[in-house]
Order: C-alpha cells, then structure tokens, then sequence
C-alpha cells in the first residue's frame, strides 16, 4: 500500500510540475465547434504555481513568430508562455483577410478561445490563476487593450507594444476594474499611428483613476517613459515612447535593453488578488496643480469657466476612430465631486451623446458641499462631458464616477440648465 501511495505521488507531480523538462509543442484544441491552434512553451526551470503570459502575434502573424514575448525571458523568469495563432480576419488596410484578433472590446470568440487555452494549460500545470498576464504587438496589442477591457477578471496586467485600437476596431475602455498597463510605442510608427497615442493614454489615464502629473523620464536617443501613478483604488499608466522605432515588435532602447523583459518586469508586479476599487470608472482631475486640460484632449472656454472633453467620430475615418470620449455599459452611476470656491456658487455637469442629439442629465451642485449625481445607462453609449462653473476660481477637489448595484440617491444637487455666459 505505502508503495503504491508513493507511486501516485510521483506521478502527480510527473503531471503538474513536469520535472524541469522544457516543453515546446502545438497544440489543438477545439472552441465552439472551431479548430484552433496555440504554441505551449514551458521552460526547464518552471516551478509549482508558475505565471502565464500570453503573447498576441500582429495581423497576419503566426503563433511560430514568437511575438512579442521572447522565450529567452520565460528561460530566465521561469514563466509559461502561450503564443495563440489568429483566426483569419478581414481588415481593410490589407485590402483582404489576414491572421489577426477581433479586437472589439467585448466578449467574443477569441476570448473563448483564450479561455480554453488556460483550461487546456491546466490539464498538466498548476499554473497561478492570479498571474496571468497579457502582451500583444500591433493587432495583438490591440487585443491586448480589448482584453484589459473584456478580460480584466482573467488577466491580472497587460502590455502592448506598437498597438493600440484604431480604424476598425474602437478602444473600448469599460472594464470591470482598473488595470496596470503598459504600453510601448515607436515615434516613427505611421502605420499604428504614434499621433493618436495621447488620446489613447488620456482615455486610459482617466480610465484607470491615474495621477494624470506624470512621472518623466528621459534618456537621449532611447526613450521617453511617463508613469501615470495609480490614485486611489486604481493601477498605473506607464508609456514608453522610443525614438527611432517605426512599427515593430521589439526594442532594445528601454532600460532593460529588452522590451520583453521590460514587460514582464512589469506585469509581474501584480497579480489578481491585488485591492482596487471595481467600481471606479472614471476620474477627471481638470484642476490638478501642473495640469494643462488642453493638452488632454479638454477644450476650455476663454475665461476658464466651461471645460468639454469628448468629441464625435470623424467622417471618411480622418481620426482614425480615436477619439475622446467617456463611455460606460448599461448599468447604474454616481458622479461624485467635491470643490472649494465661493459661497452660493455652483457647479453645472452635463452628460450627452457626442452627437449632442440627447442629453443624459444636467445638474448643478453646490460648492463647498460633497455632490452626488446619480444616473443610468440603457446600454453600451459614449457621451460628452460639459462642466461649468460659476467662477473660475472654483476648483474641483475630488472628481470621478462609480458604478453601483442600484439607483443612488442625489446629494447637494438638483436638475438644471448649462449657462451660456460661459460659452
């Protein structure tokens, strides 16, 4: 009996731990009546409860490309890797269908594949379901940010490198928490066009509850990276812009001298058992000290008194569909703010369709006086905001919007009308 007992034992740990020997194999596994493919790699140094990354290959990429994550940094941080391979997918800048991700922002079938994959993983590694990570170049990044959204009670942290959501695919930042993201790009990328970053990283910053007075550091010749730190109950930001990088996969200008690493070094930091708070959707910081919100996509009015952020689609896709713009799933809200200013002064909110067809509220609260505005949405919507107030020496301490189980109470505001004295 104690033989046999021992014999199980060893077995077991034949299956989970696969003693130390280095595993690189295609596998096929089936996902809603579809064939898919992913690259299983598992170096010989892999321990018990080790993190999983995946590694999102570009359009019309292969799981064989190894991209972007390299295995050389799962040899040396002991992690398992997993490089999917794409179904074929049409995108127009192609002019036909290539291998890529349906980078919607929403649950779809790459996501259900993605899911099988970690449960395939499982069948023969005990694999820590609090450090699975995400990374992704160009499409693949773009997947990676659908995912953060998508995907943020599965994936503890993400990186994309040369991608973000664009022409076809819309970012879509409506997650169930906060996430840490960091995000590498090429300032001579005209194909992911570098130009519409800051709008992706303000949408983020804003996104993720971030201090949007970043952290900057700046090597000649390598990079520029910004931290956005994580405010209260949020995760960080962090941007790395590289010079003399076009539209690739990797790097060797971050201080690691290894993108690669430089992503693990960073998701690796978290895993999903880290305290955030899930119902923070958004947090606008427009009178930070040292913030300028023109320059974060806020259009300001001439005496500092009405300040906009959100902006309607582009025809003929002249923006590339990136775009400012608050979005939220249906469900229930709290915008919640505090300020210091003068007596009997308000402050006026607006929520409206970025068309500016419909208008979903417009409230006043008072200064001086925590404010609560409740509201819901039908459905998934992106809306412009309008504040105004009544001087611009009225400053916004506090600011951001929750999400909640049910209807909330208003606090210190009622229904109103924006001045036009401040346009």
């Amino acid at each position: 009996m104690k033989k046999l007992m021992c014999l199980v034992v060893f077995l077991a740990t034949c299956v989970f731990c696969s003693w130390g020997a280095k595993v690189e194999t295609e596998k096929t596994i089936t996902v809603n009546g579809v064939t898919r493919k992913y690259l299983l790699y598992v170096p010989d140094n892999v321990g018990n409860n080790p993190a999983m990354v995946f590694s999102l290959h570009g359009a019309s990429g292969h799981s064989a490309d190894r991209s972007p994550f390299k295995t050389t940094v799962a040899d040396e941080k002991g992690c398992i890797v997993v490089y999917p391979q794409g179904l074929e997918q049409y995108f127009p800048v192609f002019g036909g269908s290539v291998t890529g991700w349906n980078s919607t922002g929403e649950a779809n079938e790459d996501l259900d594949f993605f899911k099988q994959i970690i449960e395939d993983v499982a069948l023969n590694y005990h694999i820590d379901r609090s450090r699975i990570y995400c990374c992704g170049f160009s499409n693949g990044g773009m997947m990676t940010y659908s995912n953060s959204s998508a995907a943020a009670d599965i994936f503890a942290a993400f990186a994309s490198i040369s991608g973000f959501q664009l022409n076809e695919f819309h970012h879509r930042p409506t997650g169930a928490r906060p996430v840490p993201f960091l995000h590498i790009h090429g300032m001579s990328d005209d194909f992911v066009k570098y130009s519409c970053m800051p709008i992706i990283r303000d949408n983020m910053v804003a996104r993720n509850g971030c201090d949007p007075i970043p952290e900057v550091s700046v090597v000649e010749g390598k990079y520029r990276r910004s931290v956005y730190a994580a405010g209260e109950g949020g995760f960080p930001y962090v941007y790395y812009e590289i010079e003399g990088m076009g539209h690739n996969d990797f790097t060797d200008k971050t201080p690691e001298g290894n993108s690669a690493l430089t992503m693990w070094d960073f998701m690796s930091q978290y895993t999903l058992n880290d305290e955030c708070d899930p119902t923070l959707k958004w947090r606008l910081n427009i009178d930070q000290e040292g913030l300028v919100p023109t320059e974060h996509g806020w259009t300001v009015s001439a005496g500092n008194t009405r300040y906009t952020y959100g902006t309607p689609k582009k025809a003929n896709n002249a923006d590339n569909n990136v775009y400012p713009s608050l979005q939220f799933e249906k469900g229930n809200y709290i915008l919640v703010f505090e300020t210091e200013g003068g007596s009997n002064h308000k402050m006026h909110v607006q929520l409206e369709s970025l068309d500016g067809k419909s208008v979903l509220f417009c409230k006043s609260g008072k200064v001086n006086q925590r404010v609560v505005m409740p509201f819901s949405v039908d459905g998934y919507s992106e809306y412009k905001i309008t504040i105004v107030k009544t001087s611009p020496d009225d400053k916004f301490t506090a600011f951001a919007i929750h999400s909640c189980d049910k209807p909330a109470q208003a606090e210190n505001c009622e229904d109103d009308v924006l001045s036009t004295a401040s346009l």
